[in-house]
């Protein structure tokens, strides 16, 4: 039996208990399953949060019971209040022929064995899907029915476009003195900025619509990868929201790839998603390490570093470091106290400038990214003046076997 329908049972349980003992309770059973773009996960968790913060009372949540369809046990007398928000929701829905949502009301005290024998019917015709090993993943809920306008628009165009055009990669340089530079990984994602020219939709400007898009991306990017997996001999780095590492499509990825490529994959996730929740960052992390597949943080500035937990510093295997977060003379600053084995562990990403690769090069860092790369590497004066003259000389053989960053 899946694990949410063995939560349904337990509800199930508890409605009977509820209705012998506490009179004045009703059952609610929502079902979007007439919305037809809720078989995305990613959706689906979008709709029920607005639910919750929207057309709910006292802060109630839901409860999956089958395929696309959760229950609420609620006061009678709220009952009709939240009917009439979920209406007004089938509105905006049905205007824009974005199907509508089901509501069963069961009066908990009047008709307990009814609600039992649908929901048990129901659970048997459609079990909910199996929770994403057991990673509680909570979403903000979108501000407004608009929001969630936008994001079906956003899917439906993710799903017809062509994913090989959207698809970015740049290099992950090895520097080092006297020796040429050396290709390190590769990192793959999708450009948002092609996703928002594709809608045309301005998505950086909306917070939590840039959060669901990632992850939509995230799911293309990972079905794309699994049926076509990049071949590079190099280690291969993916930037993946947290619900993306624990979906399905990650595990396909993970299948798919050879032993030797799993080994030299890299999953890397923003800082702040990595500190919203320890009991979920601590279940991704045994995920990734049974798996043999290493962690970078992201999205980490200069004034980050010294706050870098024990915890964090043990689990990453990388840190992307974000050169242009701050100027030249903070970065100099927050570099000079970091102990070698962390630096060692650091990618100055979006790099910019010369100067840039010299203050990460005079801390002890190696890895390099951004798009100074490519002409860095096309100016041996540049190559010399770091690396030193043997590094400058041996620089064209070493470029042309290695792959050059797209940026």
């Amino acid at each position: 039996m899946l694990p949410e329908a063995i939560k349904a049972k337990a509800l199930l349980k508890l409605a009977r208990e509820i209705s012998q003992h506490k009179a004045g309770y009703s059952a609610l059973i929502i079902d979007l399953s007439g919305v037809p773009a809720i078989r995305n996960r990613v959706l689906f968790r979008a709709f029920v949060r607005f639910v919750e913060e929207h057309a709910l009372e006292r802060a109630t949540r839901v409860h999956p019971l089958a395929m696309n369809v959760v229950v609420l046990v609620a006061p009678t007398n709220d009952c009709p209040q939240i009917a009439r928000r979920i209406e007004d929701l089938n509105d905006f829905l049905l205007s824009q022929r974005h199907g509508r949502i089901q509501l069963v009301h069961y009066d908990l005290e009047a008709s307990p064995d009814r609600f039992v024998a649908y929901c048990t019917r129901l659970m048997e015709q459609a079990p909910a899907p199996a929770p994403d090993r057991s990673v509680p993943i909570t979403d903000p809920a979108a501000p407004d029915i608009a929001s969630l306008d936008r994001m079906i628009d956003i899917h439906r165009s993710i799903g017809q476009a062509d994913l090989t055009l959207q698809i970015r990669s740049q290099t992950v340089w090895q520097l080092e003195q006297e020796r040429p530079p050396a290709a390190f990984a590769e990192e793959f994602w999708v450009s948002i900025a092609a996703i928002e020219q594709i809608t045309g939709q301005l998505i950086h400007s909306d917070a939590w619509l840039f959060g669901r898009s990632t992850e939509l991306l995230d799911q293309r990017m990972l079905s794309h990868l699994s049926k076509d997996p990049p071949v590079t001999p190099l280690r291969l780095f993916l930037n993946l929201n947290p619900s993306s590492i624990v979906g399905g499509n990650f595990r396909k990825l993970v299948a798919n790839l050879p032993a030797e490529q799993l080994r030299r994959l890299t999953i890397e996730t923003a800082l702040l998603d990595w500190r919203r929740s320890a009991d979920v960052a601590g279940r991704i992390l045994d995920q990734l390490q049974r798996l043999g597949i290493a962690l970078a943080l992201d999205g980490i500035r200069a004034q980050d570093i010294a706050t870098l937990t024990p915890e964090e510093l043990a689990a990453a295997d990388y840190l992307k470091l974000d050169a242009v977060a701050q100027d030249e003379a903070a970065l100099d600053k927050a570099l000079a106290g970091v102990a070698p084995e962390i630096a060692a562990k650091i990618v100055l990403c979006h790099c910019e400038s010369t100067a840039q690769l010299r203050i990460g090069l005079q801390h002890g860092i190696a890895l390099f990214q951004g798009s100074h790369l490519a002409s860095f590497l096309d100016n041996p004066a540049e190559i010399e003046s770091l690396l030193g003259r043997a590094a400058a000389e041996a620089t064209p053989q070493a470029v042309k076997t290695g792959q050059l960053p797209e940026n």
